[in-house]
């Protein structure tokens, strides 16, 4: 009895909550200056998107489309952004129905550095 009390609460640690939505996968956006685009394939479709920076001492939200269903392709799938060096910041966005996360760094010099596994 012992053993079966301490398998079940183990199964729960190692398999995580399920039911969950699933996690966004990591795919890089493509940034030049102050412009970002989701995709530059006409045939992709940008479902939302939101972009969050490490600003100050919580994470900001400076960008959204909201979750709110989008449908947006090339050359329209792209936007301004006014970066500021020296932040983290995380985009999340829809495309095609799935979901995608873009996590980097501006330094101060505006590098950009692509963090997140990619």
């Amino acid at each position: 009895m012992k053993t079966i009390t301490l398998i079940i609460p183990l199964c729960f640690l190692l398999t995580g909550c399920p039911g969950g939505p699933p996690s966004a996968d990591a795919r890089a956006t493509f940034i030049e200056g102050d412009h970002i685009c989701f995709s530059i394939d006409k045939k992709d479709s940008v479902n939302y998107y939101t972009i969050d920076s490490s600003k100050g001492p919580d994470i900001t939200t400076i960008v959204s489309s909201g979750h709110n269903k989008i449908n947006m392709s090339y050359p329209d799938s792209c936007i301004k952004v006014k970066w500021e060096y020296g932040y983290t910041y995380v985009i999340s966005y829809g495309l095609n129905g799935k979901s995608y996360e873009h996590e980097f760094f501006i330094d101060n010099d505006g590098q950009l550095t692509n963090l997140g596994g990619l």
